[in-house]
């Protein structure tokens, strides 16, 4: 509307200078020399095509807002269904004691970094669980002395690291040792790539383990579950060697032989 008035009043000036001015505005007046109402006609165009190049812009970024909206709740939904499928992983047991780990450069004073094949798959489906033939310990400096001692005897007699994945300590603490991601050193024992080792710190051949140590594979084997490094229809062994007395480690298994996920013995 506002093009179309200045169109108007420009052609009706150019007439009241030049009665003989036609009435199309698309003929300007030879003498005079005008073309003002084409001038005017091409700012009104030029007008226009802002205001559709506004108008287009305005869409595309309405529309871009609304994608990324839609990305942003897309993500929210992905996040809660995860969160969701965690709370729904079956625990093996209420869990009352905490899990505690002590992280292996905590304790580790081998000149040597550690070496372990990894451990490929996820969730593995089998947990071995036997004690070191060891004194016990009660604090974190007597427990970490003696997962040296278990790290400095592979080394003398197999040229080979620590050969379990996690050492329980009468602390109440797990020391790492190959973790979650390497397999186990035990030459002897099945399936290295689908198996983890937990070694029991003391010797319970006829004492009984304390709870304590209990307690804290009850939490190790929580958080691997929960870590998705096994699988939570695990199956829990022991060990018998053919070598070592009938007893060997017979009041350690008299407690895990009571746990659901127990399956017998593994010979070696």
């Amino acid at each position: 509307m506002f093009c179309s008035a200045r169109t108007t009043a420009v052609s009706s000036s150019n007439r009241l200078k030049n009665p003989v001015s036609r009435s199309d505005s698309s003929v300007y007046d030879v003498e005079i020399g005008e073309r003002t109402p084409l001038l005017v006609r091409k700012v009104c165009v030029d007008a226009d095509r802002q205001h559709g190049r506004d108008d287009r812009n305005t869409i595309q970024t309405t529309a871009l807002l609304a994608i990324l909206a839609l990305v942003l709740f897309l993500l929210m939904g992905i996040v809660i269904g995860i969160y969701l499928m965690l709370l729904q992983i079956p625990r093996p047991w209420p869990v009352s004691h905490p899990f505690y780990l002590v992280e292996r450069p905590v304790w580790w004073s081998h000149s040597a970094t550690l070496e372990a094949s990894p451990l490929n798959k996820t969730a593995v489906q089998n947990l071995i669980i036997m004690h070191t033939n060891s004194e016990s310990c009660h604090d974190q400096i007597t427990c970490s002395q003696i997962a040296r001692n278990v790290q400095n005897d592979a080394w003398t007699h197999r040229a080979t690291h620590i050969p379990y994945n996690f050492l329980i300590g009468g602390d109440g603490k797990t020391y790492e040792a190959r973790g979650w991601k390497g397999q186990h050193g035990f030459m002897e024992l099945p399936s290295r790539n689908d198996t983890i080792v937990v070694g029991i710190i003391g010797t319970y051949n006829r004492r009984r383990p304390d709870d304590v140590l209990f307690a804290e594979t009850k939490a190790l084997i929580t958080e691997s579950i929960r870590r998705f490094s096994l699988s939570p229809a695990y199956r829990l062994y022991g060990v018998i060697n053919s070598t070592a007395p009938e007893n060997h480690a017979g009041a350690l298994y008299a407690g895990l032989k009571r746990w659901n996920h127990w399956r017998g013995f593994v010979t070696i």
